[in-house]
């Protein structure tokens, strides 16, 4: 378990380590999502600050056997920035590939490169880069990057404390917030229009979202609210429309996590919720910790649709909202002037589950949490 504080400085821990030897695949056991992989010393001793986690409790990478000096074939020259785990899926890399990241600007001399490792095996490594590239890139003046599948000796690894995870890290260590106010907030120039709802209609079929999500849409454009889909805008203009907005209106998913860095305080946030559980919280802490919004939440979801015979995802869930009392919270909080919005009747709820089952190539069946 790590002990995660929001309030405390990190700076103090930063250790570096020479000709350390960096595990991206280790033997060993794995534990529930944690492979073995990780740092060594010269000497042979696991880092157990290089361990990453998803929050405090949840571990990404264990132990693994240290391996042998013949299978130390390749070597890193230089100073470098042990970055964690590098993840394809967009919120997670957010979350935890640059949580490490701070430490470019804390630490007492030039880093030379960030070192990384892949989420999945993959025989080009540094493919697994692909995702958190497009922030480097945004982020300023970043040294290069790189990933290897093999074990590697490092000249001189830098290894800072992670400061941004999600759960109870979604507060950031006070480093990491400072880092990403000078890297984003002060710096991204604020360009699109002034009401946002950050839309699910056209992600993957698999991935969860709300029914009737183009009702929503409907409502929302009536009352000015560009529809934005995240996923068709490359990163710089997803920030930059997230700074110019003074009024979100968004499920709970990804997107929030990002806009949380570069939203206005006066911007006013208003957060659907589709899929059951407390996640909501982490948007909740992270607006208030980053931009000092605390955003209204509306849990109206009254029924929930998973793909038969598949074990449940509550994060790929399919929500129908009330309607009614969701118009209702948002009029009552500003967001929208006209808050008479229309449940669907169930003929057209059955039409829609239909569309999306012959769309998505799945059957669907109700569950209940």
């Amino acid at each position: 378990m790590l002990n995660f504080n929001p309030d405390t400085p990190l700076t103090s821990q930063i250790r570096v380590l020479e000709n350390a030897v960096v595990v991206p695949w280790g033997r060993g056991k794995a534990k529930r999502m944690a492979r073995p992989a990780g740092v060594f010393t010269a000497e042979g001793q696991y880092c157990h600050d290089a361990i990453t986690y998803r929050a405090s409790t949840r571990p990404t990478i264990v132990e693994p056997e240290l391996p042998n000096p013949d299978e130390i074939r390749h070597s890193l020259k230089g100073t470098v920035l042990f970055g964690g785990i590098a993840y394809g899926h967009f919120g997670h890399a957010l979350c935890e590939s640059i949580s490490r990241l701070w430490a470019l600007d804390a630490f007492e001399t030039p880093i030379d490169k960030m070192l990384f490792l892949p989420k999945k095996r993959m025989t080009w490594p540094e493919r697994s880069l692909t995702q958190i590239k497009p922030m480097f890139k945004s982020l300023g003046d970043l040294p290069p990057s790189t990933a290897f599948n093999d074990p590697i000796r490092v000249e001189r690894l830098v290894v800072a404390p992670q400061g941004f995870g999600v759960n109870d890290m979604i507060s950031g260590a006070p480093e990491f917030r400072d880092f990403m106010d000078r890297r984003w907030r002060q710096r991204v120039v604020a360009r699109g229009p002034e009401k946002l709802y950050i839309s699910r209609s056209e992600v993957f079929r698999k991935r969860g979202r709300l029914l009737l999500e183009e009702q929503i849409e409907a409502n929302l454009k009536a009352e000015g609210f560009t529809i934005f889909h995240p996923q068709q805008h490359d990163l710089q203009s997803q920030l930059e429309h997230y700074k110019a907005a003074k009024v979100i209106v968004s499920t709970d998913n990804s997107a929030l996590h990002l806009a949380a860095f570069v939203a206005d305080p006066a911007c006013k946030i208003a957060i659907l919720l589709r899929r059951p559980g407390a996640i909501y919280r982490d948007f909740q802490e992270q607006l208030r910790r980053f931009a000092g919004i605390d955003p209204v939440i509306c849990a109206q979801c009254t029924k929930y649709w998973f793909r038969a015979g598949e074990p449940v995802q509550l994060n790929e869930v399919i929500s129908l909202l009330d309607f009614e009392r969701t118009g209702e919270m948002l009029a009552n909080s500003g967001i929208v002037a006209n808050g008479h919005w229309v449940n669907p009747t169930q003929s057209e709820i059955d039409i829609a589950l239909k569309d999306f089952e012959e769309r998505g190539d799945m059957l669907l069946t109700e569950i209940f949490v």
